[in-house]
């Protein structure tokens, strides 16, 4: 899939769910790992499984 239209998609699911006052998740594909979680006051969180555990880490947007 072209790289470009999947940002684009990612891009407008996060503006469609914070538009509703929902939270956005989806894949890290970056890190081939967890999932990112966008809160509705904007601020996103990497979400991963350590140990059969949930763990919150940081997350900041990057270019892959």
């Amino acid at each position: 899939m072209d790289h470009e239209k999947l940002k684009q998609f990612r891009q407008q699911s996060i503006e469609k769910a914070l538009r509703a006052g929902l939270p956005a998740y989806f894949i890290d594909e970056c890190e081939d790992e967890g999932v990112i979680r966008v809160k509705p006051d904007g601020a996103a969180e990497r979400i991963v499984v350590l140990q059969g555990r949930a763990q919150i880490q940081p997350f900041e947007c990057r270019a892959c």
